[in-house]
Protein backbone atom coordinates (compact mmCIF):
# COMPACT_ATOMS: atom_id res chain seq x y z
CA UNK A 1 0.00 0.00 0.00
CA UNK A 2 1.70 3.44 -0.72
CA UNK A 3 0.59 5.98 1.32
CA UNK A 4 1.71 8.45 -1.06
CA UNK A 5 -1.31 8.41 -3.22
CA UNK A 6 -4.80 10.29 -2.65
CA UNK A 7 -7.60 8.53 -0.89
CA UNK A 8 -10.79 8.75 -2.86
CA UNK A 9 -13.72 9.50 -1.14
CA UNK A 10 -17.26 8.21 -2.77
CA UNK A 11 -20.28 10.21 -1.94
CA UNK A 12 -19.35 13.68 -0.88
CA UNK A 13 -22.65 14.87 0.92
CA UNK A 14 -22.56 15.86 4.29
CA UNK A 15 -20.29 13.25 6.27
CA UNK A 16 -18.09 12.88 2.72
CA UNK A 17 -17.41 15.88 1.80
CA UNK A 18 -16.57 17.16 5.63
CA UNK A 19 -14.17 13.97 5.80
CA UNK A 20 -12.57 14.79 2.26
CA UNK A 21 -11.74 18.28 3.70
CA UNK A 22 -10.43 16.86 6.85
CA UNK A 23 -7.74 14.96 4.46
CA UNK A 24 -7.13 18.15 2.65
CA UNK A 25 -6.60 20.16 5.41
CA UNK A 26 -4.01 17.73 6.92
CA UNK A 27 -1.82 17.56 3.58
CA UNK A 28 -3.21 15.16 1.60
CA UNK A 29 -4.69 14.63 -1.97
CA UNK A 30 -8.24 13.26 -2.42
CA UNK A 31 -9.82 12.04 -5.62
CA UNK A 32 -13.42 12.40 -4.92
CA UNK A 33 -16.73 11.05 -6.77
CA UNK A 34 -19.99 12.32 -6.16
CA UNK A 35 -23.46 12.08 -8.15
CA UNK A 36 -24.28 15.10 -7.82
CA UNK A 37 -21.76 17.82 -9.54
CA UNK A 38 -22.45 21.00 -7.05
CA UNK A 39 -20.87 18.42 -4.23
CA UNK A 40 -17.42 17.47 -6.16
CA UNK A 41 -15.54 20.83 -6.26
CA UNK A 42 -13.59 21.38 -3.08
CA UNK A 43 -11.92 24.23 -4.05
CA UNK A 44 -8.38 22.66 -3.51
CA UNK A 45 -5.13 21.82 -5.48
CA UNK A 46 -5.05 18.50 -3.09
CA UNK A 47 -8.35 17.48 -4.37
CA UNK A 48 -9.33 16.00 -7.94
CA UNK A 49 -12.60 14.89 -9.22
CA UNK A 50 -13.27 11.56 -11.07
CA UNK A 51 -16.55 10.61 -13.03
CA UNK A 52 -16.66 6.34 -12.26
CA UNK A 53 -16.02 4.50 -9.53
CA UNK A 54 -13.41 2.67 -11.45
CA UNK A 55 -11.29 6.01 -12.35
CA UNK A 56 -11.17 6.35 -8.67
CA UNK A 57 -9.59 2.81 -7.66
CA UNK A 58 -7.49 3.46 -10.57
CA UNK A 59 -5.36 6.25 -8.88
CA UNK A 60 -5.90 4.73 -5.05
CA UNK A 61 -5.08 2.01 -2.48
CA UNK A 62 -7.75 3.38 -0.23
CA UNK A 63 -11.25 4.52 -1.10
CA UNK A 64 -13.97 5.13 1.15
CA UNK A 65 -17.59 4.86 0.05
CA UNK A 66 -20.24 6.76 1.87
CA UNK A 67 -23.12 6.65 -0.36
CA UNK A 68 -26.33 6.77 1.28
CA UNK A 69 -28.08 2.75 1.14
CA UNK A 70 -26.52 -0.83 0.47
CA UNK A 71 -27.97 -0.91 -3.04
CA UNK A 72 -25.88 2.25 -3.55
CA UNK A 73 -22.91 0.89 -2.41
CA UNK A 74 -22.98 -2.69 -3.87
CA UNK A 75 -23.54 -0.25 -7.20
CA UNK A 76 -20.25 1.28 -6.14
CA UNK A 77 -18.21 -1.83 -6.25
CA UNK A 78 -19.91 -4.22 -8.26
CA UNK A 79 -21.72 -2.58 -11.33
CA UNK A 80 -19.84 -1.75 -14.65
CA UNK A 81 -17.11 0.90 -14.00
CA UNK A 82 -17.38 0.10 -10.19
CA UNK A 83 -14.29 -0.51 -8.15
CA UNK A 84 -13.84 -3.92 -9.06
CA UNK A 85 -13.07 -3.13 -12.49
CA UNK A 86 -9.76 -1.49 -11.35
CA UNK A 87 -8.80 -2.40 -8.12
CA UNK A 88 -5.04 -3.39 -7.56
CA UNK A 89 -4.59 -6.32 -5.59
CA UNK A 90 -3.90 -4.76 -1.78
CA UNK A 91 -6.36 -1.45 -2.33
CA UNK A 92 -8.60 -1.29 0.70
CA UNK A 93 -12.44 -0.55 0.48
CA UNK A 94 -13.88 0.91 3.58
CA UNK A 95 -17.19 1.05 3.52
CA UNK A 96 -18.75 4.22 5.92
CA UNK A 97 -22.29 3.61 5.06
CA UNK A 98 -24.51 2.46 7.19
CA UNK A 99 -25.72 -0.43 5.85
CA UNK A 100 -26.37 -4.56 6.82
CA UNK A 101 -23.62 -6.12 7.92
CA UNK A 102 -24.46 -9.18 5.72
CA UNK A 103 -24.22 -6.33 2.68
CA UNK A 104 -20.30 -5.85 4.33
CA UNK A 105 -19.52 -9.35 4.23
CA UNK A 106 -20.87 -10.19 0.92
CA UNK A 107 -19.28 -8.00 -0.86
CA UNK A 108 -16.17 -8.45 1.07
CA UNK A 109 -16.10 -12.53 -0.43
CA UNK A 110 -16.81 -10.76 -3.74
CA UNK A 111 -13.48 -8.40 -3.78
CA UNK A 112 -11.47 -11.42 -2.02
CA UNK A 113 -11.47 -12.85 -5.06
CA UNK A 114 -9.48 -10.02 -6.15
CA UNK A 115 -6.93 -9.86 -3.81
CA UNK A 116 -8.86 -6.80 -2.29
CA UNK A 117 -9.75 -6.20 1.12
CA UNK A 118 -12.97 -4.63 2.66
CA UNK A 119 -12.94 -3.24 6.08
CA UNK A 120 -16.80 -1.73 7.08
CA UNK A 121 -16.22 1.42 9.28
CA UNK A 122 -19.15 2.78 10.86
CA UNK A 123 -19.36 6.10 12.06
CA UNK A 124 -20.33 7.96 15.08
CA UNK A 125 -19.56 11.81 16.03
CA UNK A 126 -17.56 12.79 18.50
CA UNK A 127 -17.72 15.79 20.97
CA UNK A 128 -16.20 17.92 18.76
CA UNK A 129 -15.60 19.17 15.49
CA UNK A 130 -15.38 16.53 12.46
CA UNK A 131 -13.42 18.66 10.76
CA UNK A 132 -10.87 18.72 13.14
CA UNK A 133 -10.91 15.24 13.05
CA UNK A 134 -13.14 14.13 15.99
CA UNK A 135 -14.85 10.92 14.78
CA UNK A 136 -15.33 7.18 15.88
CA UNK A 137 -15.03 4.68 13.58
CA UNK A 138 -16.07 0.75 14.49
CA UNK A 139 -14.29 -0.91 12.28
CA UNK A 140 -14.64 -4.88 10.93
CA UNK A 141 -12.03 -6.56 9.26
CA UNK A 142 -8.80 -8.53 9.87
CA UNK A 143 -6.36 -7.01 11.89
CA UNK A 144 -3.45 -7.00 9.76
CA UNK A 145 -5.60 -5.01 7.30
CA UNK A 146 -7.07 -2.46 9.59
CA UNK A 147 -2.89 -1.91 11.14
CA UNK A 148 -1.41 -1.48 7.54
CA UNK A 149 -4.63 1.24 6.83
CA UNK A 150 -4.44 2.89 10.31
CA UNK A 151 -2.53 5.74 8.60
CA UNK A 152 -5.04 7.05 6.48
CA UNK A 153 -7.90 6.17 8.77
CA UNK A 154 -6.57 8.50 11.73
CA UNK A 155 -6.72 11.28 9.43
CA UNK A 156 -9.81 12.07 9.60
CA UNK A 157 -10.45 9.86 13.06
CA UNK A 158 -9.16 10.43 16.58
CA UNK A 159 -10.74 6.77 17.79
CA UNK A 160 -10.71 3.76 15.72
CA UNK A 161 -12.38 0.62 17.48
CA UNK A 162 -11.64 -3.22 16.39
CA UNK A 163 -15.14 -4.59 16.52
CA UNK A 164 -13.84 -8.26 14.93
CA UNK A 165 -14.34 -9.57 11.17
CA UNK A 166 -16.16 -7.82 8.36
CA UNK A 167 -19.66 -7.29 9.37
CA UNK A 168 -18.99 -6.16 13.11
CA UNK A 169 -18.37 -2.89 12.68
CA UNK A 170 -21.74 -2.12 11.36
CA UNK A 171 -22.88 -4.37 14.23
CA UNK A 172 -21.57 -2.26 16.67
CA UNK A 173 -22.62 0.88 14.62
CA UNK A 174 -26.22 -0.56 14.43
CA UNK A 175 -26.44 -1.17 18.74
CA UNK A 176 -24.73 2.78 18.63
CA UNK A 177 -27.51 3.94 16.25
CA UNK A 178 -30.61 2.15 18.25
CA UNK A 179 -29.02 3.75 21.54
CA UNK A 180 -29.09 7.28 19.98
CA UNK A 181 -32.82 7.21 18.80
CA UNK A 182 -34.11 5.67 21.56
CA UNK A 183 -32.52 8.26 23.86
CA UNK A 184 -34.29 10.89 21.50
CA UNK A 185 -37.61 9.72 22.04
CA UNK A 186 -37.07 8.97 25.72
CA UNK A 187 -35.51 12.96 25.90
CA UNK A 188 -38.54 13.68 23.73
CA UNK A 189 -41.03 11.88 26.38
CA UNK A 190 -39.74 13.97 29.52
CA UNK A 191 -39.17 17.50 27.80
CA UNK A 192 -43.14 16.79 26.99
CA UNK A 193 -43.98 15.69 30.90
CA UNK A 194 -42.00 18.88 31.64
CA UNK A 195 -44.18 21.05 29.16
CA UNK A 196 -47.66 19.53 30.48
CA UNK A 197 -46.36 19.73 33.90
CA UNK A 198 -45.40 24.11 33.45
CA UNK A 199 -41.82 23.60 34.21
CA UNK A 200 -39.35 25.43 32.16
CA UNK A 201 -37.99 24.35 28.81
CA UNK A 202 -34.85 26.12 29.42
CA UNK A 203 -34.61 24.58 33.33
CA UNK A 204 -35.41 21.03 32.13
CA UNK A 205 -32.44 20.91 29.49
CA UNK A 206 -29.69 23.11 31.73
CA UNK A 207 -29.98 20.80 34.20
CA UNK A 208 -30.00 17.59 33.04
CA UNK A 209 -27.14 18.47 30.87
CA UNK A 210 -24.80 18.82 34.09
CA UNK A 211 -26.39 16.25 35.77
CA UNK A 212 -26.73 12.10 35.12
CA UNK A 213 -29.07 12.41 32.35
CA UNK A 214 -27.27 14.14 30.04
CA UNK A 215 -26.57 12.42 26.89
CA UNK A 216 -25.64 13.47 23.13
CA UNK A 217 -28.99 13.86 22.17
CA UNK A 218 -29.35 17.00 25.13
CA UNK A 219 -25.86 18.01 24.52
CA UNK A 220 -26.87 18.82 21.20
CA UNK A 221 -30.52 19.58 21.55
CA UNK A 222 -32.08 21.79 18.46
CA UNK A 223 -34.57 23.14 16.27
CA UNK A 224 -35.29 20.05 15.32
CA UNK A 225 -36.36 18.46 18.65
CA UNK A 226 -38.17 21.74 19.49
CA UNK A 227 -40.27 20.94 16.40
CA UNK A 228 -41.13 17.38 17.04
CA UNK A 229 -42.51 18.52 20.73
CA UNK A 230 -44.89 20.58 18.86
CA UNK A 231 -46.26 20.01 15.09
CA UNK A 232 -43.31 17.84 14.11
CA UNK A 233 -41.08 18.10 11.17
CA UNK A 234 -43.00 16.82 8.53
CA UNK A 235 -41.36 15.21 5.17
CA UNK A 236 -37.86 15.92 5.86
CA UNK A 237 -34.26 14.29 5.32
CA UNK A 238 -33.59 13.52 8.55
CA UNK A 239 -36.61 11.71 9.47
CA UNK A 240 -35.92 9.31 6.23
CA UNK A 241 -32.33 9.07 7.28
CA UNK A 242 -33.85 8.19 11.01
CA UNK A 243 -36.21 5.85 9.52
CA UNK A 244 -33.51 3.91 7.19
CA UNK A 245 -31.33 3.60 10.34
CA UNK A 246 -34.07 2.14 12.98
CA UNK A 247 -35.19 -0.07 10.14
CA UNK A 248 -31.32 -1.70 9.95
CA UNK A 249 -31.17 -1.88 13.55
CA UNK A 250 -34.30 -3.83 14.37
CA UNK A 251 -33.66 -6.30 11.36
CA UNK A 252 -30.23 -6.63 13.24
CA UNK A 253 -31.73 -7.32 16.30
CA UNK A 254 -34.40 -9.45 14.70
CA UNK A 255 -31.93 -11.28 13.26
CA UNK A 256 -30.13 -12.79 16.14
CA UNK A 257 -33.84 -13.61 17.59
CA UNK A 258 -34.19 -10.69 19.90
CA UNK A 259 -37.48 -8.21 19.74
CA UNK A 260 -36.90 -5.75 22.96
CA UNK A 261 -39.30 -3.51 24.60
CA UNK A 262 -37.01 0.13 24.33
CA UNK A 263 -35.77 -0.91 20.97
CA UNK A 264 -39.50 -2.03 20.06
CA UNK A 265 -41.08 1.32 21.30
CA UNK A 266 -38.43 3.10 19.35
CA UNK A 267 -39.10 1.83 16.13
CA UNK A 268 -43.25 1.66 16.72
CA UNK A 269 -43.24 5.21 17.96
CA UNK A 270 -40.11 8.25 16.42
CA UNK A 271 -40.91 8.06 13.18
CA UNK A 272 -44.43 9.26 13.81
CA UNK A 273 -43.20 11.52 16.81
CA UNK A 274 -41.05 13.27 14.78
CA UNK A 275 -43.04 13.65 11.35
CA UNK A 276 -46.25 14.58 13.36
CA UNK A 277 -45.11 16.00 16.73
CA UNK A 278 -45.42 13.81 19.86
CA UNK A 279 -48.36 15.93 20.66
CA UNK A 280 -50.45 14.51 18.06
CA UNK A 281 -50.16 11.15 19.05
CA UNK A 282 -49.72 11.36 23.37
CA UNK A 283 -51.70 14.72 24.24
CA UNK A 284 -53.07 13.98 27.52
CA UNK A 285 -56.25 15.82 26.43
CA UNK A 286 -55.61 14.35 22.28
CA UNK A 287 -56.50 17.86 20.61
CA UNK A 288 -58.67 17.97 17.60
CA UNK A 289 -55.14 18.47 15.79
CA UNK A 290 -53.89 15.30 17.35
CA UNK A 291 -56.60 13.25 16.51
CA UNK A 292 -56.34 14.59 12.67
CA UNK A 293 -52.65 13.52 12.63
CA UNK A 294 -53.26 9.81 14.31
CA UNK A 295 -55.96 9.38 11.70
CA UNK A 296 -53.38 10.51 8.91
CA UNK A 297 -50.74 7.91 10.62
CA UNK A 298 -53.10 5.52 10.91
CA UNK A 299 -54.50 5.84 7.09
CA UNK A 300 -51.23 5.51 6.25
CA UNK A 301 -50.48 2.49 7.66
CA UNK A 302 -53.85 1.32 6.04
CA UNK A 303 -52.74 2.05 2.65
CA UNK A 304 -49.37 0.38 2.46
CA UNK A 305 -50.48 -2.60 4.50
CA UNK A 306 -53.16 -2.73 1.22
CA UNK A 307 -50.75 -1.85 -1.22
CA UNK A 308 -47.92 -4.61 -0.36
CA UNK A 309 -50.27 -7.52 0.07
CA UNK A 310 -50.38 -7.24 3.90
CA UNK A 311 -46.97 -6.22 4.90
CA UNK A 312 -45.08 -2.92 6.08
CA UNK A 313 -41.84 -1.94 5.36
CA UNK A 314 -39.24 0.25 7.54
CA UNK A 315 -39.18 0.39 11.26
CA UNK A 316 -42.19 -1.37 10.84
CA UNK A 317 -41.47 -4.31 8.93
CA UNK A 318 -41.56 -6.58 12.07
CA UNK A 319 -44.76 -5.72 13.18
CA UNK A 320 -47.66 -8.22 12.85
CA UNK A 321 -50.88 -6.42 11.92
CA UNK A 322 -54.02 -7.12 10.49
CA UNK A 323 -56.70 -5.10 9.44
CA UNK A 324 -60.40 -5.22 11.14
CA UNK A 325 -63.60 -2.59 9.70
CA UNK A 326 -66.26 -2.53 11.37
CA UNK A 327 -69.84 -1.20 11.45
CA UNK A 328 -69.82 1.75 13.12
CA UNK A 329 -72.17 1.25 16.27
CA UNK A 330 -73.70 5.18 16.08
CA UNK A 331 -73.29 5.83 12.29
CA UNK A 332 -73.60 2.56 10.49
CA UNK A 333 -70.53 3.58 8.13
CA UNK A 334 -67.75 1.02 7.70
CA UNK A 335 -64.76 1.99 9.72
CA UNK A 336 -61.15 -0.19 9.44
CA UNK A 337 -58.54 0.08 11.68
CA UNK A 338 -54.81 -1.74 11.98
CA UNK A 339 -54.23 -3.92 14.94
CA UNK A 340 -51.97 -6.46 16.43
CA UNK A 341 -52.86 -10.27 16.66
CA UNK A 342 -52.22 -13.02 18.00
CA UNK A 343 -52.33 -16.13 15.99
CA UNK A 344 -53.02 -19.97 17.58
CA UNK A 345 -53.67 -22.12 15.12
CA UNK A 346 -56.49 -21.07 13.06
CA UNK A 347 -57.65 -18.72 16.29
CA UNK A 348 -56.62 -14.85 15.87
CA UNK A 349 -57.05 -12.39 18.60
CA UNK A 350 -56.85 -8.86 18.91
CA UNK A 351 -56.77 -6.58 22.07
CA UNK A 352 -58.82 -3.26 22.89
CA UNK A 353 -55.83 -2.23 24.82
CA UNK A 354 -55.88 1.76 23.31
CA UNK A 355 -52.29 2.19 24.63
CA UNK A 356 -53.54 1.36 27.99
CA UNK A 357 -56.36 4.23 27.92
CA UNK A 358 -59.07 4.26 30.60
CA UNK A 359 -61.55 4.24 27.30
CA UNK A 360 -61.86 1.27 25.43
CA UNK A 361 -61.25 1.52 21.70
CA UNK A 362 -64.21 2.93 19.11
CA UNK A 363 -63.60 -0.68 17.46
CA UNK A 364 -64.61 -2.44 20.37
CA UNK A 365 -67.75 -0.46 21.20
CA UNK A 366 -68.89 -1.08 17.11
CA UNK A 367 -68.44 -4.77 17.45
CA UNK A 368 -70.14 -5.13 20.85
CA UNK A 369 -73.17 -3.71 18.51
CA UNK A 370 -72.40 -5.40 15.06
CA UNK A 371 -70.06 -8.79 16.04
CA UNK A 372 -69.94 -9.56 12.26
CA UNK A 373 -66.15 -7.97 10.87
CA UNK A 374 -64.00 -8.03 7.85
CA UNK A 375 -60.27 -9.37 8.31
CA UNK A 376 -57.63 -8.49 6.27
CA UNK A 377 -54.78 -10.28 7.02
CA UNK A 378 -51.27 -11.27 4.89
CA UNK A 379 -53.20 -11.26 1.58
CA UNK A 380 -56.46 -12.83 2.87
CA UNK A 381 -59.40 -10.89 3.46
CA UNK A 382 -62.42 -12.59 5.24
CA UNK A 383 -65.56 -12.06 6.77
CA UNK A 384 -65.90 -13.01 10.57
CA UNK A 385 -67.84 -13.32 14.03
CA UNK A 386 -66.04 -10.92 16.92
CA UNK A 387 -66.34 -13.33 20.04
CA UNK A 388 -65.22 -11.17 23.65
CA UNK A 389 -63.14 -13.65 25.55
CA UNK A 390 -64.13 -13.95 29.05
CA UNK A 391 -62.39 -15.31 32.80
CA UNK A 392 -59.43 -17.50 32.41
CA UNK A 393 -59.63 -17.81 29.01
CA UNK A 394 -59.14 -14.32 28.07
CA UNK A 395 -56.17 -14.47 31.26
CA UNK A 396 -54.36 -17.16 29.20
CA UNK A 397 -54.82 -15.09 25.66
CA UNK A 398 -53.54 -11.77 27.01
CA UNK A 399 -51.00 -13.77 29.40
CA UNK A 400 -49.46 -15.01 26.11
CA UNK A 401 -49.32 -11.49 24.45
CA UNK A 402 -47.48 -10.00 26.90
CA UNK A 403 -44.84 -13.02 26.55
CA UNK A 404 -45.11 -11.79 22.80
CA UNK A 405 -44.94 -7.65 23.57
CA UNK A 406 -43.75 -6.65 26.59
CA UNK A 407 -45.84 -3.36 26.03
CA UNK A 408 -49.38 -5.02 26.79
CA UNK A 409 -47.87 -5.61 30.50
CA UNK A 410 -47.43 -2.14 30.57
CA UNK A 411 -51.25 -0.87 29.16
CA UNK A 412 -53.02 -3.24 31.70
CA UNK A 413 -50.72 -2.04 34.37
CA UNK A 414 -51.54 1.93 33.23
CA UNK A 415 -55.61 1.40 33.40
CA UNK A 416 -57.75 0.22 36.12
CA UNK A 417 -60.33 -1.91 33.63
CA UNK A 418 -59.78 -5.17 31.93
CA UNK A 419 -58.40 -4.91 28.50
CA UNK A 420 -61.11 -6.25 26.56
CA UNK A 421 -59.57 -10.08 24.36
CA UNK A 422 -61.39 -10.78 21.28
CA UNK A 423 -61.30 -13.80 19.17
CA UNK A 424 -61.81 -13.25 15.17
CA UNK A 425 -64.04 -16.55 13.85
CA UNK A 426 -64.25 -17.11 10.27
CA UNK A 427 -67.21 -17.38 9.20
CA UNK A 428 -67.55 -19.74 6.55
CA UNK A 429 -70.13 -20.76 4.24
Amino acid sequence: MNSDLPIGVIGLGEMGGTIAQRIISVGHGVIGLDMSPSLVDLDSLLFESAKHPADVADRCDVVLVIVHTDDQVRDVILRERGLIETARPGTVVVVHSTVAPETCRALAKDLADRDVALLDAGMSRGRGSMRDGVLTLFVGGDTVTIEETRWALHLYSNNIVHAGPVGAGMGLKLCNNLLFHSNRLAMLEVAHIAATAGLPHEALLDGIRSSTGSSWVLEHWGKKDDDALNAGIGSHPFVDRTTREIELALKYAKGLGLTLPATTATGKYLTDVLTDGLPAHFSADAPDKGKAACLVRKNRIIEEFRANGGRLAGPRASWEILLLTTVGARTGQRRTTPLAYQCEGKDLFVFASDGGSDKSPDWYHNIRANPKVTVEVSSRKFEAAAIELLGEERDRVYARQVGRDSEYARYEASTSRVIPVVRLQEIVG
